[in-house]
């Protein structure tokens, strides 16, 4: 049995792959399996992937497209190794990653090893460690309660989490594999569920008998500011609906709706909404004034979101909490209109200034 299974899905990631896959083959730790699972790609990846068979770590799975949920999910059938880790094809380890992770998850016997990560601003080549608020190695009840509060949703204020980055990510833990088998983990369809590997994460670590937190940064995520505030997400609200809703089924079936149940209204108001909203005013949304103001109209009045609007829980959060808060509360669509045009338009300044 390798020490860890790497999977690595893979789809039209020529310019990337050779990067990502060099970082795996150059890990310290040499007793490891790498899938390189191609999820149908229509350039040259899967040929690339299969220059690497020489190294007999890599096992290259061809299969029918499905997306990166169920990718994920067909790398952890796969997989043979003690311990699971996602690394996503635009991205690279460091070389003690996955030796330093596995040591200390069997030093503490961790169920899941939650790391820091850099981001690799890919336009200005600017790079930051981004850092959980914890003095690590942090580990116990506590820890572990704090990290499960924060996955559902936001404070009532700014407290030190609120800069926290890609906390629910895949790629930034290291699991033990027959704890996630046996749980039956899943990654739903990112067609259909937004901000897929969220749920998961939650549902981990609900469940994990023991969460650590280690020092390093050992995770290069690449970042691309520009797409990030242009692209259009067709049925944003809709998908991340239906992320809200698989977590709150799941937290229901545990017995922890309630405790958790303003704290995930707030995820819904300032990641669901707020970020639907924005989205309407896409310059790459093909729909014009009427298309979008029946978008912001329908977000508006979509009744879990006039819920969370009604909370007082973010009344006395930040200034942008209460300002969101009031325009998505007011259910004026002229209002919401003219905030998210103006609003959308200052992050794709912001993001060209950059």
């Amino acid at each position: 049995m390798p020490k860890v299974s790497v999977i690595v899905p893979v789809y039209n990631v020529e310019r990337y792959l050779e990067q990502c896959v060099n970082s795996l083959l150059g890990q310290t730790l040499q007793d490891m399996e790498i899938l390189l699972i191609n999820d149908a790609s229509t350039d040259q990846s899967l040929k690339l992937a299969r220059r690497f068979l020489k190294d007999s770590r890599v096992r290259v799975l061809d299969k029918p497209h499905g997306g990166l949920g169920d990718t994920r999910n067909w790398g952890v059938r796969e997989a043979s190794g003690e311990y699971l880790a996602f690394v996503d094809s635009d991205d690279w380890l460091e070389p003690n990653a996955l030796e330093e992770l596995a040591a200390a998850a069997d030093e503490d016997q961790a169920d899941l090893v939650l790391f820091h990560f850099v981001r690799e601003n890919m336009e200005d080549g600017e790079r930051r460690v981004c850092r959980l608020p914890l003095s690590c190695p942090a580990r116990g009840e506590e820890t572990a309660r704090t990290i499960l509060r924060e996955l559902v949703g936001p404070g009532p204020d700014s407290g030190p989490w609120r800069g926290a980055e890609m906390l629910g990510c895949a790629w930034r833990r290291l699991y033990r594999r027959d704890w996630f088998v046996e749980h039956g983990f899943s990654y739903p369809n990112e067609q259909q569920v937004m901000l897929e590997d969220l749920p998961v994460s939650i549902q981990a670590h609900v469940l994990a008998r023991r969460v650590l937190v280690v020092e390093g940064a050992y995770y290069h995520y690449r970042y691309n500011p520009n797409s990030l505030s242009t692209r259009y997400r067709p049925r944003k609200m809709e998908m991340l609906l239906a992320c809200y809703q698989m977590v709150e089924d799941f937290l229901a079936a545990q017995g922890l709706a309630e405790q958790f149940r303003q704290r995930h209204l707030a995820w819904l108001l300032r990641s669901a909404a707020h970020s639907a909203l924005v989205n309407c005013f896409s310059p790459n949304n093909p729909a014009g004034f009427s298309g979008r103001w029946r978008e912001v109209r329908g977000i508006l009045r979509q009744p879990l979101v006039r819920e969370a609007a009604r909370s007082p829980y973010l009344k006395q959060g930040t200034r942008a909490d209460r300002l969101v808060r009031a325009v998505i509360r007011s259910g004026c669509t002229p209002l919401a209109y003219g905030f998210y045009c103006l609003y959308a338009g200052s992050l794709r300044k912001n993001a060209g200034k950059k």
